[in-house]
């Protein structure tokens, strides 16, 4: 009996520990964890209001708690599972009406989306943030959500190599924190990446330091610093601040980025001319790197067919709102055919012939309807099927992806054989995969080649194009 007691009041604890916070509370602690790269002890807490949410019906609790842990679960690289608490958190989205909750929420689906690679998918997420965001009454938390989702799309349009974009979000985000450290951090990178104006990118890394007050930080300033130090060819110096910048991102356990830095190293000391520590390092790179790329694989299938599985709903809701159009409109025109009929048989009864005349005519105008919608459906159907056939062809290396593309985009084929007899083969099947939208980082899977030969084929796709440097071959593809 005693046990019995015992295990009820453990039970009613829990239940009551469960229950005592407030969403702001619960946001608060979630914070503090976060902020000391506490992440378990974080998802413990959210798991643990999560079930007094529940008990107590509070959707925006429970919504807020899928949101947390899975943010939790992104920070610490786990981004299937992190997707799968999103995927909780949205049943209950038509219900949720805090826009603050919204723009995490979205902000959240955009990070996931960024590190499986998907940044078109990521942009629109953060795209629903900032709208939800821009509806937050609070001027300080507004602010800090627009600033995650412009910094995030900042990146994306930085791997899309989108420059006037990256320059116009690049500006939105220092005007809402001009002193964030991470965007000195950005800035001076990107004066590395164009190897200009070094003694800035100096100055900006300065700004940055003295700001930075956890691993994250910490570990992509001095990363950045080494790659400063590279460019002027101080390699000891470069070969210091990797080392450093390893050490910070081993405690955040950011494992893309102890990759990048452990290749940098074992690079750093190849130049140094010290062969053992280069190969030892190179084999710690190697080794991560297969275990991320194929976990990266695993999680990206999984994000992949989710996708798909949107955009098949969206097309069924489509198909469902033509249906209802058509049906309105068929109700509509039966409706004004009897009211008018009736009416004019009321006036002029004697003319009987002219409205059967009109009845045909009628009848043959829903007849069009329903085989105009039909064709519509049909053309749909064969135009969504025969791009994920190609999609899927690209995907497989099929020897046969080109033909069927001949035979699926016959006239952007001729326009572009007969405006440029010169292509290869090879070429015409380069402009194939951007013509179906396919990123440098897709490409580079699909034909098992690395980034650095994509960009190669690029530039020598456009010299064979007579295009000029400033023009951006996908989008001159797409519209040709």
């Amino acid at each position: 009996m005693k046990k019995i007691l015992l295990f009820l009041i453990v039970l009613l604890f829990h239940f009551y520990h469960s229950q005592v916070y407030t969403l702001a509370e619960l946001d608060s602690l979630t914070l503090k964890y976060s902020s000391e790269e506490n992440f378990k002890d974080a998802v413990k807490l959210n798991i643990a209001a999560l079930s007094g949410y529940k008990i107590n019906n509070n959707t925006e609790g429970i919504f807020t708690s899928y949101t947390n842990i899975a943010s939790q679960l992104c920070s610490v690289g786990q981004y299937k599972d992190a997707l799968k608490y999103l995927d909780k958190a949205k049943t209950d989205v038509k219900r949720i009406k805090n826009n603050a909750l919204l723009a995490r929420f979205y902000n959240e689906y955009g990070r996931n989306y960024c590190f499986l690679g998907l940044y078109e998918q990521s942009n629109k997420n953060f795209d629903t943030a900032i709208h939800a965001a821009q509806k937050v009454s609070d001027p300080k938390r507004k602010i800090e959500l627009l600033y995650i989702s412009y910094s995030w799309k900042w990146a994306n349009f930085d791997e899309l190599n989108v420059k006037d974009s990256v320059y116009s979000i690049k500006k939105k985000t220092l005007r809402l924190m001009p002193n964030e450290p991470l965007i000195y951090v950005k800035i001076a990178y990107q004066y590395i990446k164009e190897k200009k104006h070094l003694d800035s990118a100096e100055y900006y890394l300065n700004k940055a330091l003295p700001l930075t007050f956890n691993n994250e930080q910490k570990g992509f300033t001095m990363y950045v610093y080494g790659e400063l130090f590279i460019l002027r060819g101080k390699n000891e110096k470069a070969l210091d601040y990797y080392l450093k910048s390893l050490t910070f991102f081993q405690k955040r356990k950011n494992k893309g980025m102890e990759m990048d830095s452990y290749k940098r190293i074992s690079e750093t000391y190849m130049a140094l001319d010290d062969l053992e520590n280069s190969d030892l390092y190179l084999k710690k790179y190697s080794a991560l790197s297969d275990k991320l790329q194929e976990k990266k694989k695993k999680e990206l299938n999984i994000a992949v067919e989710k996708i798909i599985q949107e955009k098949k709903e969206e097309e069924r809701k489509k198909e469902k709102n033509l249906y209802v159009l058509i049906f309105i409109l068929v109700i509509v025109t039966l409706f004004l055919f009897y009211f008018i009929r009736k009416t004019y048989l009321k006036k002029q009864q004697t003319k009987d012939q002219l409205i059967e005349k009109k009845d045909e005519l009628l009848e043959k105008k829903e007849e069009l309807l329903e085989k105009k919608s039909q064709e519509t459906h049909q053309l749909k159907k064969k135009v969504n099927a025969s791009f994920n056939t190609l999609v899927q062809m690209a995907k497989n290396n099929d020897p046969f992806f080109l033909k069927r593309f001949k035979e699926v985009y016959p006239e952007f084929y001729k326009k572009l054989i007969s405006d440029h007899p010169n292509l290869k083969e090879y070429d015409i099947k380069f402009c194939a995969y951007l013509r179906l939208n396919l990123t440098n980082k897709e490409i580079v899977q699909y034909e098992n080649v690395s980034m650095r030969t994509i960009e190669t084929r690029k530039y020598r796709l456009k010299k064979k194009l007579n295009l000029p440097a400033d023009i951006d071959l996908t989008k001159w593809i797409l519209e040709l």
